[in-house]
């Protein structure tokens, strides 16, 4: 009897053995980050935002402090990596998320603060507008997305208003519909 109970418990163990998935979880500058990263992952994407930190800031950065621990699951480590390798460029030295400008998929630098930016152009169109004009507008596509910068690397408002305006025209529509 004793056999047969130390046999089973013993396949039993070598099934939950067999089935287990080693995982780690991560905080980054004491930010637990969500999910369950495997060290592949973990050594990837640590590789990764090193490379980019020293691209964006074009000197060497400070690596974030990173602290692992160990996770058994049934199911594997399934975390995003991109979540990883974003939080480990935020919490580099000498980086930070600014507003880029896009223009046409063009990138035309960052801003601070995209919404004053956006209020900045429509001012600068409604006050370059003709008596004539009911409607302004820039002739191409603006995109503003967060994007990782240098820290204080910013363009001034008003010249990123004229590279915006010098990318994409403005133009003015009169109330026949005819540009004006």
């Amino acid at each position: 009897m004793w056999k047969k109970f130390s046999v089973l418990l013993f396949a039993l163990l070598l099934f939950l053995a067999a089935n287990l998935n080693v995982g780690w979880k991560i905080s980054v500058n004491d930010t637990l980050l969500p999910g369950c990263y495997s060290s592949r992952q973990i050594k990837e994407s640590t590789k990764i935002a090193h490379i980019a930190a020293e691209e964006i800031s074009r000197f060497h950065s400070s690596a974030p402090e990173l602290r692992k621990s160990l996770r058994l699951s049934f199911r594997p480590a399934s975390a995003d990596s991109r979540v990883l390798n974003d939080y480990m460029l935020l919490y580099s030295g000498g980086i930070e998320l600014a507003d880029g400008v896009f223009v046409n998929g063009v990138q035309l630098g960052t801003v601070e603060s995209g919404t004053v930016l956006s209020e900045k152009l429509r001012d600068y169109i409604r006050n370059q507008m003709p008596n004539v004009a009911v409607f302004g507008s820039i002739s191409g596509k603006m995109l503003i997305r967060p994007v990782f910068s240098t820290v204080d690397h910013y363009t001034n408002y008003d010249d990123m208003i004229l590279l915006v305006s010098g990318m994409a025209p403005v133009f003015y529509v009169d109330k026949n519909g005819h540009i004006a």
